[in-house]
């Protein structure tokens, strides 16, 4: 009485194109956009992101870093940009992603696997000191249309995905959500993985079920935040929002501390009047506008989490 959706046949097969699903990274890319035009700092996604995680990480000191489906790359670039010492590792499920980023990161030293995630050997995920995963865990598997009932361990669980959702909400002491529900199993499954490998430090950033904008900005930037997974349909495939508190639950079992908040932390803009009557309009001045106004929305749905290991 649920479904599994999964995104692995599309990145694998049918992906061509990022442009269907424009991510707050790509948003900012190349100079000139814009969107980079109402920031504070007139800057790239990976720069910005990059001198905010220095608050929380001793970049100075990161060596070795791994990020999980890389995009076009920019991010990577952006940070080795920063820091040329870094050794990082991109690895991606999509050969037509991983191809893209051999082309961006070509004069870097950098190492690639194709290969999906939550299929990695675990012991190759020892020894890094970061993990980057940015606007990609709602690509991770979901349970679609789960309810309390099917996780009763009183009744015997055969189905071992439902054994595995059974796991996490026991382990983990998470709450049941009333009603029918999604879960984002793979996302959950992933964390479990780094946390499990004992990575110092571990970077995320999506679309959230949870996300919320604090009282002053309220009555102009409208989102809407269930507290369950949602659809968000895309060209060949959908993904889900993800609940970032099962996901900090996990953190905490694992002895790691977390930080959490919008991307509206690290990518700030300025409240102009011009911006004020976007946002009031909700972008219906023009396509410009429209943009505009899609994408501060996007900075307060997107959340982060930087994992510190004690």
């Amino acid at each position: 009485m649920y479904t599994l959706n999964s995104t692995k046949g599309y990145h694998v097969g049918q992906l061509n194109t990022l442009g269907w699903e424009l991510t707050v990274c790509n948003a900012l890319h190349p100079a000139g956009t814009p969107l980079r035009k109402i920031l504070t700092r007139d800057d790239s996604f990976g720069h910005l992101l990059y001198d905010y995680l220095v608050r929380f990480v001793p970049m100075e000191k990161i060596a070795r870093v791994i990020e999980v489906g890389g995009g076009y790359g920019y991010l990577m670039k952006d940070f080795l940009e920063r820091n040329s010492t870094l050794e990082p590792c991109m690895l991606d499920i999509s050969p037509f992603l991983l191809d893209k980023q051999k082309k961006a990161l070509g004069e870097h030293n950098v190492s690639y696997r194709e290969e999906d995630f939550l299929e990695t050997d675990p012991a190759f995920l020892e020894g890094f000191d970061l993990v980057v995963l940015n606007e990609n865990l709602g690509d991770f598997p979901t349970l679609v249309g789960l309810n309390e009932g099917l996780l009763r361990s009183s009744s015997g669980i055969a189905d071992p995905i439902l054994r595995s959702a059974l796991h996490f909400f026991t382990r983990y002491d998470l709450e049941k959500p009333e009603g029918v529900f999604n879960l984002n199993i793979g996302a959950l499954q992933a964390i479990e993985r780094l946390c499990a490998a004992g990575i110092p430090y571990i970077y995320l950033g999506e679309h959230s079920c949870e996300a919320a904008v604090h009282e002053p900005l309220r009555p102009l930037i409208c989102i809407e935040s269930t507290g369950n997974p949602g659809r968000i349909a895309l060209k060949g495939h959908d993904e889900y929002t993800i609940k970032f508190s099962y996901l900090e639950s996990i953190a905490r079992a694992f002895r790691y501390r977390s930080v959490r908040g919008p991307f509206a932390d690290f990518i700030a803009f300025d409240m102009t009047e011009s911006i004020k009557s976007i946002l009031a309009t909700r972008g219906r001045e023009g396509d410009e506008a429209e943009m505009v106004c899609q994408f501060i929305e996007d900075l307060f749905q997107y959340e982060y989490m930087i994992m510190i290991k004690d």
